[in-house]
């Protein structure tokens, strides 16, 4: 579940002084035991030449297993932000045991910690490095999820600058606003290329207003992401709105989709 086990040094010095203070969990699966909680504490005392440790013996099936897995990783914070997304949609689309409300329930988390950390998974490789070896925290992390491309560039001016998160997140509404006019922009440029002709001039005033109809439902968007934010410890209220969200987004992509087509027909007279 994660993706390397963190140095064991500290965790050996402690089991060595102490002993192994709490046992690890097995389950016996496929003809073999196989661990479900305490790799960590195995690993460590497998560096001390220790032969045997006690453990307990579960019966468990695969979905038992996986959440006592998590539920200790994410107790004891021994997975990075990048490992616990990915975990929680291993969870949530490969096993899925309904989905993140029931996760959330069986792991003491909300619904919109849940869907954040996933959220992350859509960030560049680059950016989600930086997470996991701490260079940039998950809540910064968070707000360069709604950057489409040039989230590398803004973590640079981060890192350079050791901005605030109130800063960070001045700047990632900069970029969303220079993306918008930038929208806009093209859509002038474009259709004066396409459409020189003044008798075009309807099709130019409907492409602009499908551009502006995008524009808004974007700044509509981040908005709510904004409440979004605000609301994250009242999971039934986030998670509407979350689904509300997901709503206008596929309502943009159904209207770009419809001025491309647009356009390529009107250029075609």
């Amino acid at each position: 579940m994660r993706s390397d086990l963190g140095s064991l040094k500290e965790l050996a010095a402690s089991i060595a002084e102490k002993g192994l203070l709490e046992p690890i969990v097995v389950r016996y699966d496929r003809g073999g035991f196989e661990v479900v909680a305490g790799n960590r504490r195995l690993e460590a005392c497998k560096s001390l030449g220790m032969r045997s440790i006690p453990c307990h013996v579960v019966d468990l099936d695969d979905r038992e297993a996986f959440e006592i897995s998590l539920v200790e990783n994410i107790q004891h914070e021994t997975m990075n932000a990048i490992d616990e997304a990915r975990a929680f949609k291993r969870y949530v689309d490969d096993y899925g045991y309904g989905g993140i409300s029931e996760l959330a329930e069986k792991i003491g988390k909300s619904q919109a910690y849940i869907s954040n950390r996933i959220r992350l998974l859509a960030l560049p490789k680059g950016v989600r490095e930086d997470v996991i070896r701490r260079r940039i925290s998950p809540s910064v992390a968070q707000e360069l999820v709604s950057l489409d491309s040039d989230s590398g560039e803004i973590v640079e001016i981060i890192r350079e600058q050791h901005l605030s998160m109130r800063e960070v997140r001045r700047v990632v509404k900069g970029r969303r606003g220079l993306g918008l006019r930038q929208d806009e922009e093209f859509a002038s440029s474009d259709l004066d290329a396409r459409f020189p002709d003044l008798s075009e001039r309807r099709a130019q005033t409907a492409d602009r207003a499908l551009a502006r109809a995008v524009a808004s439902l974007r700044m509509d968007t981040y908005r709510l992401g904004e409440v979004i934010d605000d609301v994250a410890d009242q999971w039934v209220v986030n998670e509407m709105l979350l689904q509300c969200r997901g709503a206008l987004n596929e309502q943009i992509d159904s209207l770009l989709r419809f001025r491309k087509k647009f356009l390529r027909s009107s250029a075609k007279r």
